[in-house]
Formats: C-alpha cells, structure tokens, sequence
C-alpha cells in the first residue's frame, strides 16, 4: 500500500509518498495564513498513480474543507483527515483539543520504538511540545514558545533585532544579536534538560526522541536526547493511515 503523506503545520508544509513504512520524495514549503490554498496546490507534483491513498494532519481545522476539496478535485479521492477520533494503535489520555501533529509523533514513536516502555517526544517547531507516552497510552505534556517565536516576540515587544537562527558555541557573548541568539537557544535547551530530567524521577528509562524544525540544534547541545527522527509527524501520519484501512 502506497499513501500520500500531508504535514499541515502553523508556517510549513511537509509531504512524502510512503512505501510501508519507508517514505520518499518528501518535500517541504513555508506559507503564510492567506496562501495556504496556493502553497497546498503548489506541493502537490505527485502522480495519481503515486499513491493509493491520502491522509493529513492540519492543526487549523478550519482549513479542512478547503483542502479536502483541493484533494478531490485534483485526485478524486478522499482523504483521512488525522484527528482524536480516528482509530489509533495506542490510547489518548487527553481531552479533544490534543493536536493532530502531537498524535501523529506519539503514534510514530511508539510504533517505530516498540520495545520502549515510557517515550518523551519533543517537537522544536513555532511551539515546543512536550508529549510523554507510557506503556502507549498519551499522558499529555507541556507547550512553550517555541525558538523562532521567542525571536519575533522579542523584535515585535522589546524592539531587539530580528537574527537568523544558528548555533552560537558561547554563552556570554558581546554582541547584541548574539546575546539575543543564546539566550533563546539556551533557554531552551536548559528547559529541556530540566524537564527531561524531572519527568525521569517518575519515569524510568525514558526514552527522548527530538523531532522538528530546530530539533538538531538543540540536540548537539544536550546529552539527554536518545534520537532525532525530522519525519516522525508524517511517519505518523503513515502508521495512522495503514491503521484505519487494516480495521476497516
């Protein structure tokens, strides 16, 4: 079974075609609010003959429509939009608000790490989550700002320049956007390790899997993050999708 992939999040685009469980030709494009339609159709170069089937996970449900409607008329097929209500291969201990791409990297987690018993997955995208997984059952997590967020609030609130994001070596610095740059790198990454840490009084042999936009910036600097998996909400979008056609 062949499905195409979709990872609507808040500023970017991700697609990949899936062959069981291996993805290719996976791309990614940034939008912004008012062109969604025009992003979703210009990422849509695969083939019909590609993929047997669709599945999406978008966090704006709003959008839903309008996709679904782009879907049908270019492939005439329906897509399944990922959501709590879907049939999972593990439980959710969370109200309906959980975010679709918050499911997806749990399910891609426990999936591709069966034999792991408690699963902290961080996703370093426009927020940070934090979403704990035990014995596959969601327990819930935290949101934060999230590094490029912490950027803008800081140009748009405290009138400090806005800087490309890189890796800064040094803590202290003597320069103003790279005084800005470690801080909200730092900040970050001492608030990972400080919770990864906490959770692991409680949870033992926790195993942490970085996922996300800024998910190897972060990981060069910590010693407490097992794995970086960059596709884990597709690859979840994948196991959800194979899911549902095997119950039905």
């Amino acid at each position: 079974m062949k499905n195409l992939l979709i990872d609507i999040g808040n500023s970017s685009i991700k697609s990949a075609i899936s062959k069981g469980n291996k993805l290719y030709n996976i791309k990614r494009k940034n939008y912004i609010k008012d062109n969604l339609p025009s992003a979703f159709k210009n990422i849509l170069s695969y083939k019909r003959t590609d993929f047997d089937s669709v599945g999406i996970s978008c966090l704006n449900k709003k959008n839903r429509s309008i996709l679904n409607n782009i879907i049908k008329q270019k492939y005439s097929v329906k897509p399944l939009f990922i959501g709590i209500d879907n049939n999972l291969p593990i439980k959710i201990n969370y109200e309906k608000s959980l975010g679709n791409d918050r499911i997806c990297s749990a399910v891609a987690a426990c999936m591709k790490y069966k034999e792991k018993k408690n699963i902290l997955v961080i996703d370093f995208g426009t927020a940070t989550t934090y979403n704990l997984i035990s014995n596959k059952i969601f327990l819930g997590g935290l949101i934060m700002p999230g590094i490029l967020t912490s950027l803008e609030v800081l140009k748009f609130k405290a009138n400090l320049p806005l800087t490309d994001i890189k890796n800064v070596d040094k803590l202290i610095n003597n320069k103003t956007k790279n005084n800005i740059l470690s801080g909200v790198i730092h900040q970050s990454l001492f608030t990972t390790d400080s919770i990864i840490k906490e959770i692991e009084k409680k949870y033992n042999n926790l195993f942490v899997i970085n996922t996300g936009g800024f998910a190897e910036l972060i990981s060069k600097k910590s010693c407490l993050i097992d794995r970086i998996e960059k596709n884990l909400v597709l690859e979840g979008i994948n196991f959800i999708l194979n899911h549902n056609q095997i119950q039905n």
